[in-house]
């Protein structure tokens, strides 16, 4: 995916979840709130989820061995398969490590976000293009070495995901952000002003 394709994909998904943050603060109870310690934790959960950055992305599954026949001969036992695919992998925090304070009596609420992490890694099955295989004389590909190629490439995109320190960093950010809207929507909702401490670590 081009970075350009990303940043437009990324934009259009921040200002949806800004709305979704703004109704989810606009559609609390509407029985009069209590005054006094509201439970901002009891929506971490949802904020977390709504924050979680989605991630296109095209891959390729590759299945390649070698002829150990003697001589080569046919090049019996050489196999080689490819075939292309694409998913979704899942950035965000695990919204169970966040913790939330009441506020302390000059309103100001302590909150933690752990760094972000793949969450998931979602493949779209009717993607798959047909294989693409090559093989020797009398030499197959079975089920199971084509699950295995797809088990390879789904790790090693994860893996390739989890090294983008850049979208790790997004995924956090738009966490806080979500957060302390939240805090202080949920403050003037009572008719008080909170502020955010962040607890780094």
């Amino acid at each position: 995916m081009s970075s350009k394709h990303l940043r437009k994909n990324l934009v259009l998904v921040f200002s949806a979840i800004l709305v979704a943050a703004t109704l989810l603060c606009g559609c609390q109870n509407t029985e009069e709130p209590e005054a006094e310690n509201p439970d901002l934790s009891s929506n971490a959960g949802y904020i977390c989820d709504l924050a979680t950055l989605e991630v296109y992305y095209h891959n390729v599954a590759r299945y390649n061995q070698e002829s150990d026949f003697p001589l080569k001969l046919g090049n019996i036992g050489y196999k080689r398969m490819w075939f292309e695919y694409s998913g979704i992998v899942e950035i965000g925090v695990t919204a169970s490590k966040v913790t939330i304070s009441e506020p302390d009596e000059n309103g100001v609420v302590t909150i933690y976000v752990p760094q972000a992490e793949i969450l998931n890694v979602n493949l779209d099955e009717n993607s798959i293009t047909d294989p693409v295989v090559e093989t020797g004389w009398f030499t197959t590909l079975s089920t199971e070495e084509k699950t295995e190629a797809l088990s390879n490439a789904q790790t090693g995109m994860e893996e390739e995901a989890d090294k983008d320190d850049t979208l790790k960093y997004q995924a956090r950010k738009r966490a806080k952000d979500l957060l302390e809207s939240y805090v202080q929507n949920t403050g003037d909702l009572i008719g008080k002003r909170y502020t955010v401490e962040w607890i780094e670590g």
